[in-house]
């Protein structure tokens, strides 16, 4: 009696078990479904297939200020209150491969100049988002040590007029847009931005 009912309860747990993988296979096939609808009905709609010379703000032109929710903790952050330091933009979306692809190339950039005074803020384009959830998971996977702000209205989305994610912007100590770079970005590539910009900003002074 005793074998049969363990046996009982053995085969139950084995179909609870199995039950519950099928269920989180299902679940995850959806979630990487509904990133790859994301990312399709990104690239169709605007994408790569937008210029560069149709954003509103350039290279040269005065930076957009915001005031943005943090993504961990209740504060805001504000462009202009860091005035007077190189401010690094990164514009991304968590179902977006490139996004992922430079994220760590970002962060060892942050953490060679951070002691330079160099600001990194990713901005997360959240009206583009399943949710909330997902924007948490991309921080955490990297475990990013720079400030994330939440574009949860599409003020940046809209203001900037961002077609390509990612996005990468560099301000200069002036407020001013110093590059602005569509598409992936390796260390190399924005470490070399970085610096001419700091050296044209000190041959002008």
């Amino acid at each position: 009696m005793n074998g049969k009912r363990l046996l009982t309860i053995a085969i139950f747990l084995l179909a609870v078990g199995l039950g519950s993988y099928v269920v989180y296979e299902e679940q995850k096939q959806k979630s990487a479904d509904e990133n790859q609808r994301l990312l399709d009905e990104y690239l169709e709609n605007d994408g790569i297939e937008q210029e560069l010379d149709t954003a509103s703000v350039q290279v040269g032109d005065q930076a957009r200020d915001f005031n943005l929710p943090q993504a961990e903790g209740n504060d805001t952050l504000t462009l202009s209150n860091m005035e007077g330091k190189y401010v690094v933009l990164n514009m991304w979306a968590s179902w977006c491969p490139p996004c992922r692809d430079e994220m760590p190339d970002f962060i060892n950039f942050y953490e060679e100049y951070k002691d330079d005074g160099v600001e990194v803020v990713g901005i997360n384009m959240t009206t583009q988002e399943r949710n909330l959830d997902v924007v948490q998971q991309f921080i955490d996977d990297f475990d990013i040590p720079f400030h994330t702000v939440l574009d949860e209205d599409g003020e940046i989305l809209d203001g900037y007029e961002v077609r390509h994610m990612p996005t990468t912007l560099i301000i200069g100590p002036d407020g001013k847009v110093a590059m602005r770079r569509p598409g992936f970005i390796n260390y190399d590539m924005l470490e070399d931005s970085y610096l001419e910009i700091k050296q044209d900003y000190e041959n002008r002074s």
